[in-house]
């Protein structure tokens, strides 16, 4: 990513840092990577050099675990997508955490940085630039193909003509009617625009269809975790208890709670079709949805769902969710 800073990569480590006060960090890199490597090494020591982060920094390193650690420190940012979530780490820190991977995706940056050019890479080294981004596992982009004939369709309701036998779905995705962008990408029919690649969803002429269901966004947690917004959570003190967490049909986030005003089993996000709700699950202090931008958060019956809008705080005693995402029909 172009920009005013420094990026270096050794071995499986990277950095990105401002240039003034870079070195002592860049060394450091260099002989870690030449010890072996170790991710939460990096990070431990990184937040030792920079107590007070003094410097705008970021680095990351895979584990002897197989996961990924990170730092950010003064005004850097750092945006993981791990196997359970995606984590966003600000300043000015330090601020750490080990994402469990594995992880798919890294982006480490300063404020200064650009858009990251598809032709640039990094074996090794150290290069003037504000920012990096990896992506693991991905598998060259195809050359372009030649245009194709323009075919006009109907966009016929309710009409989604189910996935062909040779393209078998995990019984873990869920199947929603959507439509495909004109690259192919798959996407909630109320959207003006493509979630993927942006390109204009209401000129065109669409057909429905049944797919997997991407991800709708992620769910923002007041300490700062990140969960992607791809199923059911339960929420509470102890949300194991709940049959559907039992038999895999949502997933548990416990929440600590010193105050008293969480129950073990205080409400589900629920995600519906192209919709995420929240249902109250009979909580003692009840649940709370406040909308974007809104001052007042009406209260959530109890066994009743609410829809929950991208930029709406979820609140529960004296906890809060709030869910992010691009999609904004």
């Amino acid at each position: 990513m172009p920009g005013p800073g420094l990026v270096t990569r050794a071995g499986a480590l990277l950095a990105v840092a401002e240039p003034a006060g870079a070195e002592e960090l860049l060394t450091l890199v260099q002989r870690i990577a030449a010890d072996g490597g170790d991710g939460s090494d990096l990070v431990r020591r990184v937040a030792e050099l920079f107590p007070a982060g003094e410097l705008s920094c970021a680095v990351a390193g895979p584990t002897a675990d197989g996961d990924l650690a990170v730092l950010v420190c003064g005004h850097a940012t750092a945006e993981v997508d791990g196997r359970h979530e995606q984590v966003r780490l600000t300043g000015p820190g330090p601020a750490a955490r080990v994402v469990a991977g594995p992880v798919t995706a890294v982006q480490l940056r300063l404020p200064e940085a650009g858009a990251p050019h598809p032709l640039a890479r990094l074996d090794a080294g150290v290069v003037g630039a504000a920012g990096l981004s990896v992506r693991f596992g991905a598998a060259p982009q195809p050359p372009d193909e030649a245009p194709k004939p323009f075919q006009a369709v109907l966009l016929v309701p309710g009409f989604a003509p189910p996935l062909a036998p040779a393209e078998p779905v995990a019984d873990t995705e869920v199947l929603v009617e959507g439509v495909d962008c004109k690259n192919g990408h798959f996407n909630d029919p109320a959207l003006r625009y493509c979630q993927r690649c942006g390109i204009a969803m209401h000129q065109l002429t669409l057909v429905s269809r049944l797919g997997p269901r991407p991800p709708l966004g992620v769910l923002l947690l007041d300490n700062g975790m990140t969960l992607r917004a791809d199923a059911d959570y339960v929420v509470g003190r102890d949300p194991g208890r709940d049959p559907d967490v039992a038999a895999g049909r949502a997933r548990p986030l416990r929440i600590a709670d010193s105050y008293g005003g969480i129950s073990r089993r205080h409400l589900r996000v629920k995600l519906s079709g192209w919709t995420v709700r929240v249902v109250d699950l009979g909580s003692a202090n009840g649940t709370y949805v406040q909308g974007p931008g809104a001052d007042e958060a009406p209260r959530v019956p109890a066994g009743g769902a609410v829809e929950v809008r991208p930029g709406a705080k979820i609140i529960f005693g004296r906890r809060w969710l709030r869910y992010e995402s691009h999609r904004n029909p």
